[in-house]
């Protein structure tokens, strides 16, 4: 086994105990232990609450302590539902229903107290045009879109939103993209792109966004600057339908999870390129998520029937001891 002396270089340190602090990186021989050491990033997802009512394709909003869920399907279209659940960082309670039941309404659109809720299906499988703005205890409806869409992605806030993609009729992508000015929808030229089920991260004039379909999952992500898309970087796997964190990320660290085809895969942006990260616990698509890169949280999802799972995702830093040979 190699020592000390022949690892040891001009760029580690010797210590007599752990520095405090230390961050990922750093690497230090603890003369103490006769140890080499070093902190790297650890992150991994655990399981939080449940929902109070299990269901697919639920928009999500807010943040992991401060999380949204709104809308989803159980099944049938009779099992369209208007829940709206509220997660406090350990468990979801039920609030007031939407004005308007439906399911895959825009995703990401807002925080926990100020989220919009745009298009979607209704009972009857059909695109709609209705919105809504949630309070924090309950829904007034808003101006509606201009054109009915479902599966759609959102970016910004509830005074300065934007939703792209989405599907009319509901097998049929668009390409068009509306501005919210917290009263009324405004058409926007046409986007590079004509997909659904896409995944939406940051604000209306600095977002991404990834994936979607038709004609397969694609791989495909594109960036907003003030009111211009370009290309951006490749996810590693092509996926719709899949968990992001919406307004808690950003276009420099956008996040993904899961999706169709059913794969557990997250990856993390950083206005570049897509890179792996720790994997789902079980893999699900229809999910809602919100919060950051670095504290991310989805629920809900396929099948079809839906389930109540919750998921918290936490980016730490942990010292390990490692070994030479």
């Amino acid at each position: 086994m190699s020592t000390f002396k022949t690892i040891r270089g001009n760029a580690i340190r010797s210590l007599t105990s752990d520095p405090s602090p230390a961050v990922a990186g750093d690497i230090w021989y603890n003369s103490t232990s006769q140890t080499l050491r070093g902190v790297i990033f650890a992150s991994a997802w655990a399981s939080g609450g449940n929902l109070t009512t299990a269901r697919s394709y639920i928009a999500g909003g807010g943040t992991q302590n401060a999380g949204l869920g709104v809308g989803g399907y159980v099944g049938a279209p009779s099992g369209v539902r208007g829940n709206t659940e509220e997660y406090n960082g350990t468990s979801w309670s039920e609030q007031s229903d939407l004005g308007t039941t439906r399911y895959s309404v825009s995703r990401g659109l807002g925080t926990q107290t100020a989220f919009i809720a745009a298009g979607g299906n209704n009972p009857s499988a059909t695109p709609v045009t209705n919105s809504e703005l949630y309070n924090g205890s309950g829904w007034t409806a808003t101006n509606a879109l201009n054109t009915a869409r479902s599966y759609l992605a959102g970016f910004g806030t509830s005074t300065a939103g934007l939703v792209v993609g989405g599907a009319n009729p509901r097998s049929s992508a668009v390409n068009n993209s509306e501005s919210f000015d917290g009263t009324n929808w405004s058409a926007n030229p046409a986007t590079p792109f004509t997909l659904k089920s896409g995944a939406s991260s940051g604000p209306a004039t600095a977002g991404v966004f990834a994936g979607g379909t038709p004609p397969a999952s694609t791989t495909t992500s594109f960036e907003i600057n003030s009111t211009t898309w370009t290309a951006g970087g490749a996810l590693n796997v092509g996926r719709n339908a899949m968990g992001f964190g919406g307004q808690g990320a950003t276009q420099t660290a956008a996040w993904v999870a899961g999706g169709t085809p059913s794969t557990t895969s997250t990856e993390h942006y950083d206005g570049t390129s897509w890179t792996t990260a720790p994997a789902i616990a079980s893999a699900r698509s229809g999910m809602g998520g919100s919060g950051t890169q670095g504290l991310g949280l989805i629920f809900g999802g396929s099948p079809d029937s839906g389930t109540a799972a919750t998921e918290e995702f936490t980016a730490a830093d942990a010292t390990q001891t490692f070994t030479t040979s």
